[in-house]
């Protein structure tokens, strides 16, 4: 059977430290434990991950549709548009205005 090659890098050497004693007090390799771990956290992140799916998939089988809601939807909306728009334009002369800052001067001084 082909063996696929993962080399492992540690962050902390401790971890390495930490291995590399526990396969000798177990009379296995390193590689054998690791692997073992890796199975495990797999396991467990894949049991995680299936529990966050069913859990979707039971919040779209509980969604219906209703015309009752989106009709007061647009209408909040349409309330919305028809105030003052906080981001209203509003025409600027040309030239220099009172307490302005011309941004070009400020990165030419810089």
């Amino acid at each position: 059977m082909k063996q696929h090659v993962l080399t492992v890098r540690f962050r902390h050497s401790s971890n390495h430290v930490r291995l590399r004693k526990v396969a000798q007090l177990l009379g296995t390799s390193m590689n054998e434990i690791a692997e073992a771990a890796i199975e495990h956290e797999l396991d467990s992140l894949a049991a995680d991950l299936l529990e966050e799916l069913d859990e979707t998939v039971q919040l779209l089988r509980e969604w219906t549709y209703s015309d009752d809601r989106i009709e007061q939807d647009l209408d909040r909306f349409a309330a919305g548009e028809m105030g003052r728009d906080p981001l209203q334009a509003r025409h600027v002369p040309d030239g220099p205005v009172a307490g302005s800052v011309d941004v070009r001067e400020m990165f030419e001084e810089a």
